[in-house]
């Protein structure tokens, strides 16, 4: 029977079909919620619906019980000693309070210390993601998209 598929495989491979294919609105809502982040680097490309400042940059990376990244000037991070971050399979983030920052003041680029304090406002506001394709979104509790990052290269 080489080459062929017997009844009851086909009825099997069928099912799983079906059944893989059913799902509540919600998690076609939500695309990539629940991916893990464990292992993940992202590099942010928007800022509450703005680009960055030319010429600076703003990364997240996840750890298994730790969140940090650096703001061109400042780094910041949290847990575990501040609370694990918290990613659920139905897309809601909770983030360790309070999230430490270094405190270094750098005058330039212009703007720079308020695009970091509105980046780590955001996070700290934070209340659901969703990984679609190599973009992570984040959003605050009102459901608006104020973190939009790219992954980030090996």
């Amino acid at each position: 029977m080489r080459g062929k598929l017997h009844p009851l495989g086909l009825a099997l491979i069928l099912g799983a079909l079906i059944l893989s294919s059913c799902g509540s609105g919600e998690e076609a809502e939500q695309p990539g919620a629940g991916e893990t982040l464990v292992g993940t680097e992202w590099v942010l490309t928007s800022l509450n619906g703005e680009s960055l400042i030319e010429s600076t940059e703003i990364n997240l990376y996840f750890e298994e019980a730790f969140l940090g990244g650096s703001m061109t000037c400042n780094g910041y991070g949290g847990g575990p000693d501040s609370g694990k971050y918290n990613a659920t399979d139905d897309g809601t983030l909770t983030l360790p309070r309070p999230i430490a920052v270094t405190v270094q003041d750098c005058p330039t680029p212009e703007g720079i210390m308020e695009q970091e304090a509105a980046y780590i406002e955001a996070l700290r506001s934070a209340a659901s993601y969703r990984v679609v394709d190599d973009r992570l979104e984040i959003d605050n509790a009102a459901g608006e998209t104020t973190l939009v990052f790219a992954r980030k290269e090996e």
